[in-house]
């Protein structure tokens, strides 16, 4: 295996026979093995293939790819350039027949598609469908299974959509990839913190800040990772984090869930994770640890006992007066 990726066979001559992988994830890029294939370098060529990667399951009018792609052309020269380009992408994509599979791309007069076949490996393809597996199932209640398929997800992604591309539809296309990495990595942090894998979790956490330093619950999650790892100052300092980002930032300041997790935490009433070391979470907890009663809450608690334990006491001296019984002491 290589980065998720089926191994390719070759000749001996070493030219491809099965396989091709299709990289948009960083720099755009065609591998046959671990081997770069230096094809395709006309630009309006890759553009295209990657949009048809992109829109694999839905086929394209030519009008419409000529005229994303040659807006400045004729529309005459714009089928020119579009029929140039299938031609180059085409001869790129060559070794997944010549190897016994179908053609990549289905062209006729009127519509184009790429092709889905085992020929033919595609990193975004692969992370979206190990995204669909998991869709609906909460970061702690993932399978082994589904932990590892998440894995492999945002194993492939080893940079933003095509970076340094700058079209419309890519932009668009780039945001919507980060927002399912940060989904797959939200997943992830919380698996590891209902089984108490602090170190694997605040990795996972950290490159979600690296994508956006201002999303708040990341910090939350870390300071119970830190927690969970014993330490306590760290977690602290964490918050401290938080709250100068989110100022800088956004210039708002932790929300009252954040700034509560922070107090319970400096004022020790985080409970200790390790009371049961075989113990994954405590149930009904989504951090895999308890937290005991904040302050505020356990003296309300108390009030209520007491409260609770005078109405008694009235209720009983009620009933022995009515049934003229000399009153028991408590």
């Amino acid at each position: 295996m290589h980065g998720g990726f089926t191994t390719m066979q070759s000749t001996a001559k070493g030219r491809c026979m099965v396989a091709l992988t299709v990289r948009l994830f960083g720099r755009f890029g065609i591998f046959c093995g671990d081997q770069a294939k230096p094809t395709l370098n006309n630009r309006a060529a890759r553009e295209l293939l990657c949009y048809l990667v992109l829109h694999r399951n839905h086929p394209q009018r030519r009008e419409t790819l000529a005229d994303l792609l040659w807006q400045d052309s004729s529309p005459e020269q714009a089928r020119k350039y579009l029929r140039q380009a299938l031609w180059r992408i085409q001869s790129a994509l060559r070794p997944v027949a010549d190897g016994g599979g179908m053609q990549a791309l289905e062209v006729d007069p009127e519509w184009i598609q790429l092709n889905s076949c085992d020929q033919l490996q595609v990193d975004v393809a692969q992370f979206e469908e190990a995204m669909r597996c998991c869709h609906g199932i909460p970061g702690a209640q993932l399978d082994d299974i589904a932990r590892r398929r998440l894995e492999d997800a945002v194993g492939l992604y080893r940079g933003d959509l095509l970076e340094g591309w700058y079209q419309d539809w890519c932009l668009a296309e780039r945001e919507r990839f980060q927002n399912e990495l940060l989904d797959a990595l939200e997943k992830l942090v919380c698996w590891c913190e209902s089984r108490h894998d602090s170190e694997r979790g605040l990795a996972y956490a950290k490159r979600m800040l690296a994508l956006d330093p201002a999303r708040e619950q990341v910090y939350r999650h870390m300071m119970q990772l830190h927690v969970l790892a014993g330490n306590r100052t760290q977690a602290l300092r964490e918050f401290q984090r938080c709250e100068r980002v989110l100022m800088q930032e956004l210039g708002v300041e932790p929300s009252q869930q954040t700034r509560a997790l922070h107090e319970s935490i400096r004022d020790g009433s985080v409970a200790s994770p390790w009371r049961d070391s075989g113990v994954s979470g405590t149930p009904g907890s989504a951090s895999g640890f308890a937290l005991e009663p904040l302050p505020a809450l356990d003296e309300l608690l108390k009030r209520a006992q007491h409260l609770f334990a005078g109405i008694e006491t009235r209720f009983r001296q009620d009933i022995a007066a009515a049934a003229g019984r000399p009153i028991e002491p408590d």
